[in-house]
């Protein structure tokens, strides 16, 4: 991958099943090789932020998703969901927060049984025209270690179920995650053996990628 290419593409990418986004949880993901943290409050709003506190940059997967705000493990700042913005230093806890105290935030979208988020100057949602947004069923992530580029030739060489549609998150320049996703009407019985036929596919790919990568 190429240094444009890693600075990002604009465009929405998928970096996290959306049921893996708990309450009081924070997950970790990596997009572009930028750390992100990635949160839903106790409203369901789905947040995505820089993986730094902007304090003394403490990671801020190592802190508390308190339902309304994140919590530092350091210090104890707060930031509250949506904004960003710094709501309580304990040492000084009479002082209003300085406006600069804030967590750089990222658009984030919740769409087709994922967590998106957005990369530089990008109108509207997620969309995936041929993809029905409430008939999805996820399959598992799996991370392979090879650039974007050979992961996507690898799939488009491949065979591939009609139904299936699989979205890439660029990691890092050697590391690519592929979501999946089955859209069709399927009865329970018959979904679980597709998907878990939909991973076994995913997994003999990424092992033929990762023992061709030097």
């Amino acid at each position: 991958m190429t240094d444009d290419e890693m600075n990002g593409a604009p465009g929405w990418y998928a970096v996290l099943r959306a049921a893996e986004a708990v309450p009081r949880h924070i997950a970790f993901v990596r997009l572009f090789d930028d750390e992100i943290a990635v949160w839903r409050d106790d409203d369901g709003r789905i947040n995505a932020w820089e993986n730094r506190c902007p304090h003394r940059g403490m990671r801020l997967t190592l802190g508390t998703n308190t339902g309304t705000e994140v919590k530092c493990r350091y210090h104890g700042w707060r930031f509250a969901s949506g904004s960003g913005a710094c709501t309580f230093i304990p040492a000084h806890p009479e002082q209003t927060p300085p406006k600069a105290a804030v967590v750089r935030t990222y658009r984030a979208a919740e769409r087709y049984g994922f967590v998106w988020i957005a990369r530089g100057d990008v109108a509207g949602e997620p969309a995936l025209p041929a993809v029905r947004d409430t008939a999805c069923a996820t399959l598992r992530s799996l991370t392979i270690h090879a650039p974007i580029a050979a992961v996507a030739g690898a799939i488009a060489a491949a065979p591939q179920a009609a139904t299936t549609t699989l979205l890439l998150q660029p990691e890092s320049a050697g590391v690519t995650t592929v979501h999946g996703l089955d859209d069709a009407d399927r009865s329970g019985a018959e979904r679980l053996a597709f998907v878990r036929a939909e991973n076994e596919r995913l997994k003999a790919l990424r092992d033929a990628l990762e023992n061709a990568t030097p």
